[in-house]
């Protein structure tokens, strides 16, 4: 009688952990960061809605680093004096991280129109070296908060956040495999 009992019950918790395996096998192949993929692995509207926005992202990012380079005056009419100062002042360095952060943004969405996973190491690059220029030399080293003004200030950390968006994006969709 022992033996039949605990043959039962040794028999119910197998099936029992059977079906807890199987359970979560299902749910971690099934689940997703985020809905821009469909059931059948394709991306949905959303997903070439965003890749859209981040090549447009990266193409006023030339846009403006253009006209500011450029010295076009009508653009520059509209920036604080100060801002402009602290711009034309940057060190070669600061200027390299502009760039990188213009340039990752651009072929970052042009990355993601082509389903590459390389796009996510090019939009990390986007916040992190905006991050590093726009906190680290422009507010503590240059003075930046007189220079930004506070519409600047809140522009550019406005930028910074949809920036990061951006590579998390990206980096739930390589995590979904909708990135090859």
């Amino acid at each position: 009688m022992f033996k039949s009992i605990y043959a039962k019950v040794f028999l119910l918790e197998t099936l029992k952990g059977e079906k807890v395996m199987s359970e979560s096998n299902t749910s971690q192949n099934t689940e997703t960061k985020n809905d821009s993929v469909r059931d059948d692995g394709r991306p949905t509207f959303l997903f070439w809605l965003v890749s859209l926005f981040a090549v447009l992202w990266g193409m006023f990012g030339i846009v403006d680093c253009y006209m500011i380079s450029s010295q076009n005056a009508n653009y520059l009419a509209q920036l604080p004096l100060k801002f402009k100062e602290l711009v034309s002042g940057f060190p070669l360095w600061r200027e390299i991280l502009w760039f990188i952060s213009i340039g990752g943004a651009l072929i970052g969405g042009l990355l993601m129109l082509v389903r590459s996973a390389w796009a996510v190491p090019f939009l990390w690059a986007v916040p992190l070296s905006m991050i590093i220029g726009f906190v680290g030399y422009d507010l503590m080293l240059a003075n930046g908060v007189e220079a930004y003004g506070t519409y600047g200030l809140i522009a550019s950390t406005i930028m910074i956040i949809i920036s990061l968006i951006l590579a998390l994006y990206a980096a739930g969709c390589d995590e979904d495999e909708i990135l090859n």
